[in-house]
Formats: structure tokens, sequence, C-alpha cells
């Protein structure tokens, strides 16, 4: 322990600075929405964790090896490798959970939130970088190699990290990436530390050892929290949510069940990723998918009509009418292509044709967009005739959306072919022509 209070007793000035840093955010992230604090403590954390493990791994170890030897028998590597190897980075974690909570004392449900995504590996590169520096330092070279390569070694670790994530969606994939950061960690400490002639043996043989069972404390931990939770309380959405992430299934029934009673956008669309990712079924009545629609945005919720075509899911069609009237009755905040509302609508043409011209005629731009988008997949050569119509509207929007629709539905682009533009007379006679074709 003298290592350690030795170690310290160098940065206490520091370590002053910080917690002077650390109330002075806490106020202002109470008080305002400025994020300029928030990134001088992030960025003072950097710098002291890598001179904490810069003056770490310059102690003389030989010599505390002898020592501790002498100290505490055959223990005393185990001490030595926990003091000066695992210490420094168990420090460096405590400031950034400091950090982490105080950073959002402004949330709610706080501090149970912070800690669930501080246990996810929210901000856990603090710790990444932490250990590059400390493999770049024990290779002695001077500043001009050692920064440089520091720095390559950081970019390449991000790059890959960012394409490993972009590779392995969210599942197995995601955990095996966690469990091998752990065991990449461990390993490296234990590799540089052990003097033992079966000292790769030994590596691997705590890494993996360290690694599962240190994942396993963080799977208990989200185990935990999720069984203890009320089902309407946030912690059990996070805590669910990020085992699923995890490629643990049992918590999707639970967080199903959940989406009926809350309602949140978030939760819905999380639940709905990993329903179709995993290939479950909701066993939602209609009543549940008709109170899950109308409390979702009709610009964000295209997820939840993939899954109803998917899975050929007949709703009333009245309400599904009433609901986009409802939405579209203004401008859109968000962005949306309609794709998927449009071809679930398009199930119900056969009987209710009329509803959907008169949707048209009555409707305002944005209906009018939804319903020729709908038309594409009817498979009706009324529904062609119209579209065709449609193409010499003065609206831009109305007359490109009615080509799009009919290059879709008959697979063919005279426009294109031609050269000529959509509301051209002779793209208008080809599709009359090709519509003619199939009467006959």
């Amino acid at each position: 322990m003298n290592i350690i209070k030795e170690q310290l007793g160098r940065i206490k000035h520091f370590l002053v600075i910080l917690i002077l840093l650390f109330i002075v955010n806490a106020g202002f992230n109470l008080r305002y929405e400025w994020g300029g604090i928030s990134l001088i403590a992030r960025v003072y954390i950097f710098v002291l964790s890598f001179y904490i493990i810069f003056i770490f791994s310059q102690l003389n170890m030989d010599e505390y090896r002898i020592s501790y030897t002498n100290d505490f028998g055959w223990k005393g590597k185990y001490y030595l490798f926990l003091v000066t190897r695992i210490f420094p980075f168990l420090f460096i974690y405590i400031l950034t959970a400091g950090f982490t909570l105080i950073n959002y004392i402004n949330i709610g449900n706080w501090p149970v939130k912070p800690v669930l995504r501080l246990f996810d590996g929210r901000y856990s590169n603090t710790i990444i970088y932490s250990l590059i520096l400390f493999m770049v330092l024990k290779q002695k070279k001077k500043p001009g190699i050692s920064i440089p390569l520091f720095i390559l070694c950081s970019a390449c670790y991000f790059a890959i990290d960012k394409i490993l994530y972009f590779l392995f969606e969210p599942g197995n994939g995601v955990c095996a990436i966690k469990i091998s950061k752990f065991f990449i960690f461990f390993f490296i400490l234990v590799y540089d530390f052990s003097k033992s002639r079966w000292k790769l043996f030994e590596s691997v043989l705590f890494s993996v050892s360290a690694g599962l069972f240190l994942y396993g404390i963080v799977f208990s931990f989200f185990v935990t929290i999720f069984s203890l939770s009320p089902h309407e309380s946030p912690t059990f959405s996070m805590s669910g949510e990020t085992l699923l992430k995890s490629g643990f299934r049992f918590p999707l029934e639970k967080l199903q069940k959940r989406i009926i009673n809350t309602g949140s956008q978030n939760d819905i669309r999380q639940v709905f990723f990993y329903t179709e990712k995993y290939g479950k079924e909701t066993g939602y009545e209609t009543s549940d998918w008709e109170k899950i629609i109308k409390r979702t945005s009709i610009d964000k919720n295209e997820y939840i009509f993939r899954y109803l075509n998917k899975k050929n899911i007949i709703l009333d069609f009245k309400m599904i009418r009433q609901y986009a009237l409802q939405q579209l009755q203004h401008p859109l905040k968000g962005r949306s292509d309609f794709e998927n509302i449009a071809k679930y609508m398009a199930l119900y043409y056969t009987e209710n044709s009329r509803d959907f011209y008169f949707m048209y005629k009555t409707g305002n731009e944005q209906i009018k967009i939804l319903i020729l988008k709908s038309l594409a997949y009817t498979n009706d050569t009324e529904a062609l005739i119209f579209l065709t119509d449609k193409l010499t509207n003065i609206k831009t929007s109305l007359s490109s959306t009615a080509y799009r629709s009919l290059k879709k539905a008959t697979g063919k682009d005279p426009a294109f072919e031609k050269g000529k533009e959509i509301y051209d007379l002779d793209v208008v006679s080809y599709f009359k022509d090709y519509i003619s074709g199939l009467k006959k």
C-alpha cells in the first residue's frame, strides 16, 4: 500500500483541481445546459489518467518483487500485481465513474441510470487508451517515437472498434466483443508483469478466467436490476435492452408487455428491433396493436408497419385511415418516405378502394402522397390509370410520386429510356398503352 500512497502523493494537487472541476461541473449541469465545463473535465481526466499510467509504468518492478516476496512470501507477487497493475486502471475507472455521475446529475432516475451506462461500457475508452499508453511506455522508446506510436495505436483501436460494432449487429457478437476486451486487457497486464517461464500459458489462463468472471459480474448486475426493477421504470427498460443488445433474449417478452402500458417511442423501437432480429412473435391482440400505433408518430413508426407487413397482420382499416388523417393533417417535424405504411395500407385496397380515392380528393398534399405511394402495391389497373393521370399534375411532389409508383408497379421506366420528362405526353401514352395491354 505504500506504493499507492507514494504515487498518489505525486498527483494530490491534480486531484484537488479535479475535485474543484467536479464541483463546478455539477453546478453548471444543475443550472445550465452548456457542456463546456463537462468537456474540460473530460479532457482533464484523460490527461490525469495518462499521467497516472506514466508514473506507475516507471516503477522498478525488480526491486519491489524482492521486497514484496520478503514481506508476504509467495503471495507477494499477487499483491504487487494488484498494486502496480490493477490499481492504476481501477483508480482511473473510479475517476471516470465520478465524472459520469456528475455529468448526468440533472437527468431523471439519477444515479441508477448513469450507473447502468457505466456498466454498459460508457466512457470505458479512457481505460483502453490508458492501456495503449502503458504498452507504448513499456517499450521504452524516445518521445519522438512513443508519441506518434501512441497516436497511431489509438487511431487504429478507434477504427477497429467502430468496424467491429458495425459488422456485428447487437447480439452474440456484441457479447463476444466485450469479453474479448476484458481478455485483452488482463492478458497485456499479466504478460508484462509475469516472470514465469510459463508466462504465455499463465497469461492466457488468467485472462480468460478474469475476463469471464468480470463479464459475469456485469451480466449479473444487469439481470439483478432487470429482475428487481418495477416494470414501468426506466431502469427496467434500460437493463432489459442492454441484455438484448448482448444476445440474451429472455427480457424480450416482458419488454413487449411493458410498452403496452408505457408507450415510450424509444422503447417501442428497440423492442421491435430485437423482436425482428431474434425472429420472435409479439403475441399482441388487435387492441394492443391499435394502442401502439396511436401512440407513435407516423414519421417515426415505419418499423411497426414493416413488422405488420412481414407478419401479414390485418387490423381495422377505419382505425388506420383515421390515424393517417390525424397524423398528416399538419406538416411533419420528422422525415419519412411512408414506404412501409403505404405498403400496409395497400392490403386494404380491394375492399376499400373508394375510401382511397376519397382520401386523395379531400386530403392535403401529405395524404395525397401517401395514397399515391400505396397504389403502387395494389396490382390493380384502375390504380395504374389513376397514377398515370397524375403524371401531369402541376405539383411536382405529386407527379414525381405518381411516376415512382408506376415504375414500381410496372417495372417500366419510359422517362429514362426515352430521355424525356415524366409528364411528357410520350411517357403518359406509354403507360396508357401498357395498361391497355393488361386489360386484354
